[in-house]
């Protein structure tokens, strides 16, 4: 039994090596392209955040907590940051809750059937501020055309 053992790991170790296919094995990853556009997306309303490519790479999505959702009425939010400026926050809620949203100084944006998204400017007022119209059209709902705003 032990012969049969040595003879088989004698006989493995004889086979020849196939050497990898060119490129498949040995090859450095892919350098990481800095990303072209910005866009955020929010499943439960169903609408994607544009933003334009001036923030690619330079604006981060915060996740709004359970508390600051439960102050602005908001069902879901997220607040967009460079450092530590707070460019904008973005509110989703149903139409029912949008007194709520407006009361605590939100300005709505879109709305698409029952859903609603209202907006809190933050203090940036440079290069990454958005302007109206690239605020209008930053709202983009499922099913609708690329580009296109509900009012």
């Amino acid at each position: 039994m032990k012969t049969a053992a040595l003879a088989l790991i004698l006989g493995i170790s004889t086979v020849p090596q196939v050497p990898p296919v060119e490129g498949v094995h040995r090859a450095d990853a892919p350098v990481r392209e800095p990303m072209k556009r910005f866009a955020w997306r929010d499943e439960a309303a169903g609408y994607t955040f544009v933003a334009p490519p001036r923030w690619a790479g330079k604006v981060h999505a915060v996740p709004l907590t359970s508390e600051e959702l439960s102050r602005s009425g908001a069902i879901s939010g997220v607040r967009f940051v460079e450092g530590s400026k707070t460019l904008l926050v973005l509110l989703s809620s149903e139409q029912t809750r949008l007194r709520t949203l407006t009361s605590a100084g939100a300005t709505e944006i879109s709305r698409h059937g029952e859903h609603v998204v209202a907006v809190k400017v933050g203090t940036a007022g440079d290069e990454l501020a958005l302007t109206s119209e690239e605020l209008g059209s930053a709202v983009q709902w499922d099913g609708e055309a690329k580009g296109a705003a509900s009012r």
